[in-house]
């Protein structure tokens, strides 16, 4: 498989990026995008690992994931990954128009796949620069 090229956004360099998704070939995929983006990328294969590693205190600056998964959906998802690390940014993708409003109602971030690299780096940057901005107001 070709290496994408690199791209530069200071923003999303060194972001550390969970990718949660049960189709292992779409996070791969996610993963060598979000790559491109300067993040480290760890992968997960199902909601409950991810959360096992959120629990457990795992460095993570942003959640990217399907929504449509075996163990968990993506609305139960978003609320115990709000009340595990409140204000962690999620941005959830999928392929149904129904998942993305009941997301967006929450909201969540969601995407409709297929998506852009650069709709997903952009919004990748506005979701970490929200974060980054609430903390400094928290710490203020």
């Amino acid at each position: 498989m070709p290496t994408l090229p690199k791209r530069s956004n200071s923003i999303t360099h060194g972001a550390r990026v969970l990718v949660v998704d049960d189709d292992s070939d779409g996070a791969e995929a996610a993963g060598r995008l979000l790559e491109t983006f300067g993040c480290d990328v760890s992968l997960v294969v199902s909601a409950g690992e991810a959360l096992e590693r959120i629990e457990e205190g795992a460095p993570v600056d942003l959640v990217f994931s399907d929504v449509v998964m075996p163990d968990i959906d993506g609305l139960e998802f978003a609320e115990r990954l709000q009340q595990l690390r409140p204000g962690l940014p999620v941005i959830f993708c999928t392929g149904y128009t129904s998942a993305v409003e009941a997301l967006t109602d929450c909201g969540a971030m969601a995407l409709m796949k297929p998506y852009s690299a650069d709709v997903l780096e952009r919004v990748v940057a506005e979701r970490l620069q929200l974060a980054r901005d609430a903390g400094r107001h928290d710490s203020a």
